[in-house]
């Protein structure tokens, strides 16, 4: 399996999977020849430490618009990973949630990550059953909840009852996901082994600072590469980049990950975005251990003045309309050479 795709849908609050708008993004995703989407539904926690997770009013896609964007994603003839993400409305990101399980005082054991992973259980029965029912060719739960990772006995429980709603292929993706290879050789039981795929963002600089030709990016990488390799074979199971790409900013293959402009070189710089790109493919579509990714991000449903202040161009991470999205097609249609 090659993962070939993007993220869609990241933050589409309640009510957008149900509109025209969204329809015309999937009619977009389909003529550049993109076969895959991750179909992105926000849950939401009050807090980074809290134990229920919910389906907000404001922020949760309804069910039916989930029915509803599936059907509409298979017509167009692409494949559908679901992916239910978690977000805090106390503003921090999910990859801090942490759960502390223990006693401290006699007679007053705290049960947080107990509590979290038996309301996950049922997140996850849930949105196992809207993807078995309508056909989606893989389920990710959830991504970069790097603090909870190691928590194998709790994550098994989570992997048995989604194989029990859903028949397809299971993955999970998590940041820098070689840091836990120590975990995982001390455990062969380590829950990990028990998914279809593991996923890792990959936002590694391509440059020291900025700019560059592909060449010049793919030969930058390739100490990643070598490091990446290495995990991937010990895993021994498909890998791929659960999220990877970067803003259309001058400099921006120097710091993939940051929202914000380079304060030396700020403005739009859709070239660098799209050499990035092409070096990531370059980079890795040889290795026999790699099987693609899903880009970040398709649209951007939260308005960032930064990514607006440049006549030039956008410089967020969307690539509809910039050189990046063409590069994504000819790797859709195997037209870029290795």
């Amino acid at each position: 399996m090659m993962f070939k795709g993007v993220t869609f849908g990241y933050y589409g609050r309640n009510g957008y999977f149900s509109s025209q708008a969204a329809r015309d993004e999937v009619d977009k995703i389909a003529a550049l020849h993109i076969p895959w989407v991750c179909l992105v539904v926000t849950v939401m926690e009050e807090t980074f430490c809290s134990t229920r997770q919910f389906r907000d009013f404001f922020m949760t896609p309804g069910d039916d618009e989930l029915l509803d964007i599936i059907g509409y994603l298979h017509e167009k003839g692409i494949q559908v990973m679901l992916r239910p993400m978690l977000e805090c409305w106390d503003g921090l990101h999910r990859g801090q949630i942490h759960l502390p399980e223990g006693e401290i005082f006699p007679d007053r054991p705290f049960h947080y990550r107990t509590q979290w992973f038996a309301n996950y259980a049922n997140l996850t029965r849930h949105y196992c059953r809207i993807a078995s029912r309508t056909g989606c060719e893989g389920y990710c739960m959830d991504s970069e909840l790097n603090q909870i990772a190691t928590a194998s006995a709790d994550w098994l429980k989570i992997v048995d009852v989604a194989r029990k709603a859903y028949k397809g292929h299971l993955t999970t993706s998590f940041i820098k996901v070689e840091q836990f290879q120590p975990q995982m050789e001390a455990d062969p039981n380590f829950w990990f082994y028990a998914l279809d795929s593991l996923g890792s963002s990959h936002y590694y600089p391509a440059s020291t600072n900025g700019g560059g030709t592909v060449e010049e990016m793919v030969a930058y990488l390739q100490p990643t590469v070598r490091k990446i390799a290495e995990f991937a074979k010990a895993y021994g199971k498909p890998y791929y980049f659960g999220e990877t790409g970067c803003g259309a900013m001058i400099n921006a293959s120097a710091r993939p990950s940051s929202w914000k402009d380079d304060p030396a070189h700020p403005g739009y710089d859709g070239q660098e975005q799209a050499n990035y790109l092409e070096a990531i493919i370059r980079s890795y579509a040889t290795q026999p251990w790699w099987h693609g990714f899903f880009l970040w991000k398709w649209e951007e449903q939260n308005y960032r003045p930064q990514f607006h202040n440049d006549p030039a161009g956008d410089k967020g991470f969307t690539i509809y309309g910039k050189p990046a999205s063409q590069i994504l097609k000819r790797w859709c249609d195997n037209e870029i050479k290795l």
